[in-house]
């Protein structure tokens, strides 16, 4: 019998948030459990460092420049064949819970199914897919305290009458990780509505067991603002959190747009400025130097301590797995779209920068019963997710994908799949936009247009890690950056579009 499959997403992750990675920012029992028995991956990478291209090539299994959903208020084009379409097609049943982001937030309600301007009601009173290849649906879109849209709307609508409920935050300086007492009740979290969903469809599964399932389960957190219920705000421990790592004059060596940001400098007057706000940094020109420090020790713990809240859900989810018999055939994925600064580097949030608190994403496969519990240093990324999910469940892996089946990683038979993974940003497509490649030991970063010509990055990770020193303009390199300018160009190559040649002429 073919496994089931649960692929389980949060928004904005990054891998210190989870014990399971040798960190003691927040205690992850639950995902720790699947880290232990499942194979963990130390090098695994977003497409883009921003929610809807990321989450597209992860369904996809395309690397942004060809799926074309290049930025956040753009649509994954819905004749786009995911995952989900094809597991349909191989007999699955096929539902998603919570966030999916493949259409815009901000868009008209006619235009986009995931609006959450005001009557989106009207799009969830009688919806529940088909979507995106998915049989069924139950979305919520936004994050905390612009969350309760979307099905778990309607449903949080059922329960209190509302959908939106007061917070407060004594930060000095709002600077987008600041940290908010929420008064809502843990019962009517998101996270909690999520878990409660995805247990119910487990508990339908258990009666046509005779059909295999995929089950697509998205988390809004920890995606800012960062929001606590204040059921539990008493128990974050803040003393145990580190400053943000940031030294004076860091960014001097890096792009010019690092220290816009950092400096709150990036407006609609700066020459490389696009025609939306910058993703991930909003419109109020945060400057970070502004932040106190304990304002930042309280933003840090929050986000934690939502991170916390999601291996709690993780754990109910398990157990309803376990309740209902469905374990022992069951696959299950856990990752994030990409990561956050956390005021590292002087920036807090997203962007542009395509550090590794950013980039390199948690990602753990559990599936005792069909490879061997482990950890693993091979470079992969989120577009090889489809591919592998396809060879582990048997059925043929399509041509025209960009990823990379890592069956043979999990199995033990290979040490590696891939050379380097590519890493995509377009903040405008007339403005500011880069690619990545990563490899083993270095990180190349180029950019486009006259911005181009002015800057660069290159990272040696064995004796930078934390990428303070660029060495794109240090000449003993040289050699180094044309040989990942050459890699990455190679990369690139194999994403051109090419129709089917049937004939010679």
């Amino acid at each position: 019998m073919k496994p089931n499959i649960i692929l389980i997403t949060t928004d904005q992750q990054r891998k210190d948030s989870m014990s399971g990675y040798g960190f003691s920012n927040a205690q992850t029992p639950h995902l720790d459990r699947l880290a232990k028995e499942g194979v963990v991956f130390e090098r695994s990478y977003c497409t883009s460092p921003v929610c809807t291209p990321s989450r597209a090539s992860l369904y996809s299994g395309k690397y942004v420049s060809k799926h074309g959903a290049w930025n956040v208020g753009t649509a994954l084009p819905e004749d786009e064949k995911l995952l989900s379409h094809r597991l349909t097609e191989a007999g699955y049943r096929t539902h998603h819970i919570g966030k999916a982001h493949f259409q815009p937030y901000l868009s008209p309600l006619e235009q986009s199914r995931e609006s959450i301007l005001t009557g989106w009601e009207q799009n969830f009173e009688s919806f529940d897919g088909p979507y995106y290849g998915f049989q069924t649906v139950e979305l919520a879109m936004g994050h905390s305290l612009y969350g309760g849209c979307g099905h778990y709307g309607m449903w949080l609508k059922q329960r209190s009458g509302r959908t939106t409920f007061e917070a407060s935050s004594d930060c000095r300086e709002k600077f987008g990780g600041e940290a908010y007492d929420w008064q809502i009740k843990e019962s009517d979290h998101s996270s909690w509505w999520t878990a409660e969903r995805a247990a119910v469809f487990l508990k339908e599964q258990k009666e046509r067991a005779e059909q295999p399932f995929f089950l697509s389960i998205g988390f809004q957190d920890p995606h800012h603002p960062h929001a606590v219920p204040v059921e539990r705000t008493g128990k974050i421990n803040k003393s145990a959190m580190q400053h943000p790592q940031y030294m004076e004059g860091e960014l001097q060596d890096k792009p010019p747009h690092f220290e816009a940001v950092h400096a709150g400098d990036w407006s609609p007057d700066h020459p490389m400025h696009g025609m939306f706000p910058m993703a991930g940094q909003s419109s109020n020109r945060f400057d970070y130097r502004l932040v106190h420090e304990e304002d930042a020790i309280k933003g840090k713990a929050y986000y934690y301590a939502m991170v916390e809240m999601i291996d709690e859900a993780v754990g109910r989810i398990l157990q309803a797995l376990n309740q209902n018999e469905l374990d022992q055939n069951t696959i299950i994925i856990f990752t994030t779209d990409h990561g956050e600064l956390l005021g590292d580097h002087g920036i807090w949030m997203k962007g542009p920068f395509h550090y590794e608190q950013l980039v390199n994403i948690p990602f753990i496969i559990h599936g005792p019963s069909y490879f061997p519990a482990g950890r693993a240093d091979a470079i992969i990324s989120l577009v090889d997710v489809v591919p592998t999910i396809l060879e582990l469940c048997e059925i043929s892996i399509p041509s025209g994908l960009d990823g990379v089946s890592f069956k043979q990683l999990l199995l033990g038979q290979s040490a590696s799949i891939r050379a380097a993974a590519l890493i995509e940003h377009v903040d405008d497509p007339g403005g500011l936009r880069l690619k990545t490649v990563v490899t083993e030991r270095y990180k190349c970063t180029i950019y486009y247009g006259e911005y181009g010509k002015q800057a660069g990055e290159l990272y040696d990770l064995f004796e930078d890690p934390a990428e303070m020193i660029n060495l794109w303009g240090n000449a003993q390199y040289n050699g180094i950056k044309f040989s990942m300018m050459h890699l990455l160009l190679q990369e690139l190559e194999k994403l051109e579009r090419r129709e089917g040649r049937d004939v010679y002429a």
